[in-house]
């Protein structure tokens, strides 16, 4: 089982580094290419490829930061620098964003000649590279959500592209050259799209919320059908990382009952119907319980 893990996050680690090489490049080819020839759609896509190179970095770090060990001044290790990094490119990308509706804007009104030709050369190049680089990811997305993130912004750039593909066909063909800063607002949809959720699950994640997949309420309820708990309170679970939660709680319990093994039974439910690991759980006996003295609850 070890081995096995092992040897997949090494082939993810190298599905991740070729496709951060290929996109790389090509969002450097997509810019210098949107600037020469003037096409605001190529620019956009290649805002929506830089957003491909953050997602794919941020599993990168992620893949290697997780496995260094915890220290004594970060005690969870380095899971939640993914998390910070994830909120400033998805910050950055809304900046992107709002200049290229700016600029599309002024170019629907006088919309200037763009270099179609060359415009469909770079497009098409940037489909293959969108292609390609969720063909590599493909057998691993299914591993982790990390990577499943990453091969998802892939997906949406290879529409980007077909995007900009149209935009110089509808140029060369009808001359339509409002048809560039038109495609550049899809394609601004998509970025806005594609970091929505990005931005929403890393605040969440820095504000401790409760899990989305997790219902607290069933949490508690399955810990007070323990034989020998009477009651549970100041019950929180939080994300550390993308796919790594912690618990924390009080259990009110009979004194009569062996707390050692009820706090066995109740670690067992919590990973075996919860998928929760790292838990902390503090018995207190009945009558001896411990008063909220916990400012949130005042």
């Amino acid at each position: 089982m070890a081995h096995d893990y092992k040897d997949n996050s090494l082939r993810d680690r190298r599905s991740l580094k070729l496709c951060l090489i290929l996109n790389g490049i090509f969002f450097l080819v997509e810019l210098g290419g949107g600037l020469w020839t003037n096409s605001l759609a190529l620019i956009s896509d290649a805002g929506h490829m830089f957003s491909d190179v953050g997602a794919i970095g941020f599993s990168l770090a992620a893949v290697i930061w997780a496995t260094r060990p915890p220290t004594p001044a970060k005690t969870y290790g380095y899971h939640r620098l993914e998390i910070l990094a994830a909120l400033i490119n998805g910050l950055v990308l809304w900046v992107i964003t709002a200049w290229i509706f700016i600029e599309a804007i002024q170019r629907l009104q006088t919309s200037p000649p763009v270099k179609s030709y060359p415009m469909l050369f770079i497009a098409v190049a940037g489909l293959v590279v969108n292609l390609t680089s969720a063909w590599i990811l493909y057998p691993s997305q299914n591993r982790s959500i990390n990577l499943r993130s990453a091969f998802l912004h892939l997906a949406a750039d290879a529409v980007g592209s077909m995007a900009a593909i149209a935009a110089s066909l509808a140029m060369l063909i009808k001359g339509w050259y409002w048809f560039d800063p038109l495609v550049s607002l899809f394609i601004g949809i998509l970025i806005i799209a594609a970091s929505w959720q990005l931005i929403q699950e890393a605040t969440e994640i820095l504000m401790e919320s409760t899990p989305r997949h997790l219902d607290i309420q069933k949490v508690s309820q399955s810990l007070e059908q323990v034989h020998g708990v009477i009651s549970i309170h100041d019950l929180h679970v939080w994300t550390i990382a993308s796919g790594l939660y912690t618990l924390s709680v009080h259990a009110v319990v009979n004194g009569g009952q062996d707390h050692e093994a009820l706090r066995c039974e109740m670690m067992k439910i919590l990973k075996d119907e919860f998928g929760l690991e790292h838990t902390t759980i503090q018995i207190e006996k009945e009558n001896f319980a411990c008063p909220n003295f916990c400012w949130l609850h005042q």
